[in-house]
């Protein structure tokens, strides 16, 4: 199993607060079945969540040397969860962001609360440039009222990622919904833990999340994918292709009460 969405990289972001956190978080993930993780602080400079690649860089190779000290058997992988705004390209370009492992995917966060009002914009420039988006846990950005965008998201070259925890209620029963809607149209390309902080892990579902992808995908094959080698493509930097969307008779809508 590998993970390719999580706040273990300690002192930079909300995530993991010291060296000892994370190397209890990264045993936890260990003990449940995982060999690989991509650690994704945030790059949010709306909450001063700003630390540079050198930074990053420097306490990534602390962590990777207490984990060779305790002979830890995990590899580990450096990039950034990005939240989206208008100078993303800038940052890019000033050496501000990572993408995963310094491949051409880069994981990006939506606002929370509204639309951004560029981000097909930024989608087509960052495909041009070569670089694959690939946008964190859509299932909670409430604002989509159904999936109609998302799916335009995709034809037009990014990939989707979701949380495990949604699956389990963490952010709501509309949220679980959305997601498992998702997953039976074939939207969703990883499956990541976001975890943030020790006691807090999804890390112990991910036998029994697989299982439950299947059951909803209809495929063991989609559900191994998503846990496992769409992310380990990611890592050794090779081409994911998009699944053939499933589109339902009936317009799925959420977040919308139905009459009793």
């Amino acid at each position: 199993m590998k993970d390719i969405h999580n706040h273990i990289l300690f002192g930079i972001d909300d995530g993991s607060e010291s060296l000892e956190e994370s190397i209890q978080i990264i045993k936890e993930a260990v003990q449940n079945g995982y060999t690989d993780i991509i650690l994704t602080p945030h790059y949010r400079s709306i909450q001063d969540f700003t630390c540079d690649n050198q930074e990053k860089k420097r306490i990534f190779k602390q962590l990777t040397q207490e984990v060779e000290r305790q002979n830890i058997p995990v590899h580990l992988y450096l990039g950034n969860e990005v939240t989206l705004d208008g100078d993303l390209m800038k940052y890019l370009k000033t050496d501000q962001i990572l993408t995963l492992n310094e491949s051409r995917y880069l994981l990006l966060e939506l606002p929370f609360h509204s639309k951004f009002a560029m981000l097909h914009e930024l989608i087509f420039r960052l495909r041009t440039a070569g670089i694959v988006p690939i946008i964190a846990h859509p299932e909670r950005y409430e604002y989509y009222k159904d999936l109609d965008e998302f799916q335009q998201m995709i034809q037009e070259g990014a990939l989707m990622q979701g949380n495990i925890g949604s699956l389990y209620c963490k952010y709501g029963k509309n949220v679980q919904e959305r997601l498992e809607e998702m997953l039976k149209r074939h939207m969703i390309h990883f499956i990541g833990s976001d975890v943030h902080h020790k006691g807090q892990t999804s890390y112990h579902r991910i036998q029994e999340t697989a299982e439950r992808i299947e059951k909803l995908t209809g495929s063991k094959y989609i559900a191994e994918e998503l846990v496992d080698k769409n992310i380990e493509k990611v890592i050794q930097n090779t081409v994911i292709h998009a699944y053939k969307i499933r589109v339902p008779r009936t317009k799925f809508k959420l977040f919308v009460k139905k009459d009793r």
